[in-house]
């Protein structure tokens, strides 16, 4: 049980660590993992998003102490409102839906989405689009949508929206860890009063190896440039999407 429980604890704590330093990847990364380690959906998905609940808001408190977000910034201010807003909704419909969509097509629909936004963020070049709440909002929803149904893909869009926007990349990092937070807890809830089993030793381990490794990418953020970080980012999201293909072709689950 010991081995299992820190196995648990450094899959988690290597996903959390590049998930908050770079926007993106801790459910998009290790939901496959443990897929492929024998935890069915039901049981892994309320477990990564109660995880990054707990992650998401000390990643978010760690991110404000090292100024990666600027809370007086009103265009920083209306992305936390609307990715609040959309992401709640977009949790809710992905739930109820998750239930009757088989596994294989909304993976592989998540994974062909991830690309496509990196692509996007990376050829971006320096030149935004105008702030747009409409757009964040959809990009929220669909977000949102992603999180509910598999435990990840929701910040490579977010962060890579907020980006394109305009929003700063350490900023864009640090909302997405807030918000994620926020809509995760929603998440947990909806699940278990669907009555999804608990398995308390993969709770446990991965939501300690989250919490541990929150503040550490927080400060590993605020020690990147700007631009440096805005590269990785998209080449991060790219990989993620590339990877996550790649486990749905040769892991197919139902």
């Amino acid at each position: 049980m010991l081995v299992v429980f820190l196995v648990l604890f450094i899959l988690s704590f290597i996903c959390e660590y590049a998930a908050a330093t770079l926007g993106m990847g801790y459910g998009t990364t290790l939901a496959p993992l443990l897929l492929i380690a024998g935890y069915a959906p039901l049981v892994l998905v309320p477990v990564i998003l109660f995880s990054q609940f707990f992650a998401g808001f000390i990643a978010a408190g760690f991110h404000h102490k090292f100024e990666n977000m600027d809370l007086k910034d009103n265009h920083q201010r209306s992305a936390i409102t609307i990715f609040t807003i959309t992401g709640i909704i977009g949790v809710v419909v992905s739930i109820l839906a998750s239930i009757s969509l088989p596994s294989i097509i909304v993976k592989t629909y998540i994974a062909i989405t991830v690309i496509l936004v990196g692509i996007l963020t990376f050829v971006d070049g320096g030149h935004h689009t105008p702030y747009s709440q409409r757009k964040l909002a959809g990009l929220g929803i669909l977000a949102a949508f992603n999180k509910g149904m598999s435990g990840g893909g929701y910040g490579p869009i977010t962060t890579a929206g907020q980006m394109i926007s305009g929003i700063p990349p350490r900023a864009a990092i640090a909302i997405t860890a807030l918000v994620e937070g926020i809509i995760c807890i929603i998440g947990v809830i909806l699940y278990y009063l669907l009555a999804a089993p608990v398995d308390l030793l993969l709770l446990a381990s991965v939501t300690a190896g989250g919490i541990v490794a929150a503040p550490l990418s927080a400060f590993t953020t605020k020690t990147l440039k700007q631009e440096s970080v805005k590269k990785a980012v998209a080449i991060a999201i790219i990989l993620i999407g590339i990877v996550s293909l790649f486990l749905v072709i040769i892991y197919p689950v139902s």
